[in-house]
């Protein structure tokens, strides 16, 4: 198989919600429905930044709670500009999953007719498939299997499915057994593909640190025993797309052989976390020693900014402006080839010329990268970073 290249759109938890009639504006996101001139519009600004900077993208993905504590009228007014960004970025589809604020899991739209995921299921356009077959595999089975570019396909899992059954289901996701099972069979029948993605909102494995004061238990009840069934089943690494925890989450393993990647929250309102729009660069190349690398561009939105690149400052805050996944060398293994072509004594060179000569530093984890920088600070070797938090240039200090 030839490598080959493949662009995402990537963004998740929009929490989009419409104001309470007479009620003042304002709630947990920057999306109130169909905005004012005064009103924060974070789709109005991605408009103007994907004409300016003429971004595009193959696919658009979105991991989940598009709409807030089950508020249609929010959900429809996003899922309906998602749509519109898929055709400005000249994307051919739109891939998209629900999440736990998407169902009506408290049956807050009414006391006497409860049905947690019936007004999802008459969103216009259908949600979240064109193609109706697919949209009632999704609400029937809990996840449907579609093939959105030639020698890619798509997992879509509902980890909601069971909000609104017992009461402790509201805090965590989940897939059950039989439904493992079942996706073993259909992926048994599919043709194998360049490129896995199993796009669902929680995330497969706890996330590191704590919550409050305890450890992560949001996650998808086995999703473990998901991860290691679909990576047996085909002989090509997968890639995963959730949303749920609002903060960027990257993990490259080789056993199971998966990318991990959470996006941060598109627009909710949370102090110390950016809100983040991602394009994903992939990379598959089966036959290579890394079968699956990218690159990571995330710009981050404020009110009086719009998107922007910015850098960050811890590994909570969002994703940096550029990152990557996908090498298999170490920080220590780069550090003495970046020291050898800056020489010994006091010299710079434009970060450009660098990833000619040792491309893999582009497919570096933000964590790995740290611990190389970290490693190079030791050796008076700085990167110089522009205003946008992307490294220019790097230098050997005297």
């Amino acid at each position: 198989m030839p490598r080959r290249r493949v662009k995402f759109a990537f963004v998740s938890d929009l929490h989009a919600y419409h104001p309470a009639d007479g009620a003042p504006k304002g709630g947990v996101s920057f999306l109130p429905a169909n905005p004012g001139t005064s009103d924060p519009d974070p789709f109005g600004d991605l408009t103007k930044t994907v004409a300016r900077e003429s971004i595009t993208a193959d696919l658009v993905i979105c991991g989940g709670d598009i709409g807030d504590k089950a508020d249609a009228r929010g959900f429809q007014y996003a899922w309906t500009k998602l749509n519109t960004l898929k055709t400005q970025l000249g994307a051919s589809e739109l891939v998209a999953t629900c999440g736990n604020h998407d169902l009506d899991s408290r049956f807050l739209g009414t006391d006497d007719d409860p049905d947690p995921k019936g007004a999802l299921q008459t969103i216009t356009p259908q949600f979240p498939f064109p193609d109706t077959a697919l949209t009632n595999q999704f609400w029937a089975r809990n996840f449907a299997i579609t093939h959105p570019l030639p020698g890619v396909l798509a997992l879509v899992l509902n980890t909601s499915a069971y909000h609104g059954g017992a009461s402790g289901e509201l805090n965590h996701g989940r897939i059950s057994k039989r439904t493992i099972d079942a996706i073993k069979v259909d992926l048994a029948a599919c043709d194998p593909a360049d490129l896995n993605i199993l796009l669902c909102h929680h995330h497969v494995r706890p996330l590191k640190g704590l919550w409050g004061n305890a450890p992560d238990a949001e996650f998808m009840k086995k999703g473990g025993e998901l991860l290691n069934a679909v990576t047996q089943c085909t002989a090509s690494p997968w890639l995963v797309l959730h949303g749920h925890r609002h903060i960027p989450n990257l993990e490259h393993s080789l056993d199971p052989s998966c990318v991990v990647i959470g996006a941060s929250s598109f627009s909710q309102q949370m102090q110390g976390r950016l809100n983040q729009f991602h394009i994903l660069d992939v990379e598959v190349d089966a036959s290579g020693p890394q079968p699956l690398r990218g690159t990571i561009e995330s710009w981050s939105w404020t009110v009086s900014g719009g998107w922007q690149r910015r850098p960050v400052l811890n590994e909570e805050e969002g994703f940096p402006p550029i990152c990557g996944f996908g090498t298999t060398l170490l920080p220590r293994a780069i550090t003495p080839r970046l020291s050898e072509l800056l020489g010994s004594e006091p010299s710079y060179m434009k970060w450009a010329d660098i990833l000619q000569h040792i491309p893999d530093i582009a497919f570096m984890t933000p964590a790995h990268f740290r611990q190389m920088e970290e490693i190079l600070k030791r050796e008076n070797i700085v990167l110089y970073r522009d205003r946008d938090g992307r490294i220019s240039q790097i230098g050997r200090a005297a």
